[in-house]
C-alpha cells in the first residue's frame, strides 16, 4: 500500500499537524485488529518522517523522489530500522533489538531524525522488550519509534505506558465494502470475503484467492462429516496444517461458525452460508454451554497459533472436541 486508506485520513491529518508543529511523539503504538491497515500506515508515516521534501498537495505524504525516499523505497535507508521476526520465527530476536539500540544512539546520517518500526510489537519477548525500554525512556535526539500491535494486551505495561496509543479499529462496513469493490478484480466477491475476514479489509484482500475459498468450503464439509460420524480427524488436521494460509485464518473461520451456532443464526451470502446451513440441523440438540466452552478453546488456539506450537496437534485437539458434538 503506497497511499492512505480512506478510513485512515483522520489519524493521518492529526499526526501531520503535529509533525508540522514539531510535536510528534517519540513513541507511537498503533494497535487494532489484523488487517485494519495499521502496518501500511506505519510504513507511510515512517517514510514521511524521513522525507526531506514532503508535499502539501498530496496531503503531507512523502514526496517519493528525494534521496531519502529513494533509499527508503530501496530498503537501504541508514536512519530507518524496521524490526520484524526472522523468517519462520515468531519471536523478535533480542540481538536485533540490542543492535538497533546501539545504532539508534548515533546521529542520523541523511535525515533529520531516525525512525524505528517494530511489527508486530508483541513478537518481542521479555528480554527484547526490556532492551527497548531504556531507549523508550530516553530517546536520543530527533527519533521516533513506531510499534504496531494486533494484541497490545500482550505487551509489557511499561512499554504501553511509554507510547502514545492510536487505535485502528476495523472501518465501518460500508466504507470497507466500497473500498474492496473498487480494489478487487471481481467486486461481486467483496461482501463474502469481508465477512470471512470479520470486517478487516486488508485481510479480506488476502483471502480473495480461489484456493482459500475452496479450503473454507472443504473445512465446512469436513466438520459436517465429523458430526455425522464420518471423516478421519487425523487426516483433516493434517490437511488444515498444510494449508498455505496461517493457522489463525482457519481457526477464526471455525470460531465464526461456533458463534453462529451459539446464536442459531445463519450467515448471509452463498459462499459463507453454505457450510453453516448444513451444520445447524446437526447441532440443534447440543447444549449451548458446551459450545461456549469450545469457543474458549478455539480462542486459546488462536493465541497459541502465533507461537511455535505444533499446528497439526493444535488442530487435532480441537477436531476431537468437535467430533464429540455428534
Amino acid at each position: 500500500m503506497d497511499k492512505l486508506l480512506p478510513w485512515q485520513q483522520p489519524h493521518w491529518s492529526a499526526l501531520q499537524q503535529r509533525i508540522m508543529q514539531q510535536r510528534i511523539p517519540h513513541a507511537l503504538l498503533l494497535h487494532g485488529p489484523q488487517g485494519s491497515g495499521k502496518g501500511a500506515f506505519a510504513r507511510l508515516l515512517s517514510q514521511r518522517l524521513l522525507c526531506s521534501q514532503p508535499t502539501e498537495s498530496s496531503g503531507g505524504l512523502a514526496c517519493g523522489h528525494c534521496p531519502s525516499c529513494k533509499l527508503f523505497q530501496a530498503g537501504t535507508h541508514p536512519d530507518y530500522y524496521p524490526l520484524v521476526p526472522d523468517e519462520g520465527k515468531y519471536v523478535l530476536a533480542v540481538e536485533r533489538v540490542r543492535e538497533m539500540v546501539v545504532q539508534f544512539a548515533f546521529t542520523p546520517q541523511c535525515s533529520g531524525r531516525k525512525v524505528v518500526s517494530i511489527n508486530p510489537a508483541e513478537s518481542m519477548n521479555n528480554h527484547s522488550a526490556n532492551s527497548l525500554l531504556k531507549t523508550l525512556e530516553e530517546p536520543p535526539g530527533e527519533a521516533v519509534m513506531i510499534l504496531v500491535s494486533h494484541t497490545p494486551a500482550r505487551l509489557l505495561a511499561t512499554i504501553r505506558s511509554r507510547c502514545q496509543q492510536i487505535a485502528f479499529p476495523t472501518p465501518p462496513r460500508e466504507m470497507a465494502l466500497a473500498w474492496l469493490e473498487e480494489t478487487l478484480d471481481n467486486p461481486a466477491e467483496a461482501d463474502a470475503v469481508l465477512q470471512l475476514a470479520e470486517g478487516a479489509p486488508l485481510s479480506a484482500l488476502l483471502l480473495n484467492e480461489p484456493s482459500l475459498m475452496e479450503h473454507y468450503q472443504q473445512m465446512g464439509r469436513e466438520l459436517i462429516q465429523l458430526l455425522e460420524g464420518r471423516g478421519n480427524l487425523i487426516q483433516i488436521g493434517l490437511r488444515w496444517s498444510k494449508q498455505a494460509c496461517e493457522a489463525a485464518v482457519s481457526l477464526r473461520w471455525l470460531q465464526q461458525w461456533v458463534v453462529a451456532l451459539i446464536k442459531n443464526e445463519p450467515q448471509t451470502g452463498a459462499v459463507v452460508s453454505e457450510p453453516l446451513s448444513s451444520m445447524l440441523p446437526l447441532m440443534q440438540g447440543v447444549d449451548r454451554r458446551k459450545l461456549f466452552l469450545f469457543y474458549d478453546k478455539v480462542a486459546e488456539a488462536i493465541a497459541l497459533s502465533t507461537t511455535a506450537v505444533n499446528k497439526e496437534l493444535l488442530f487435532d485437539g480441537l477436531l476431537l472436541d468437535w467430533s464429540k458434538f455428534r
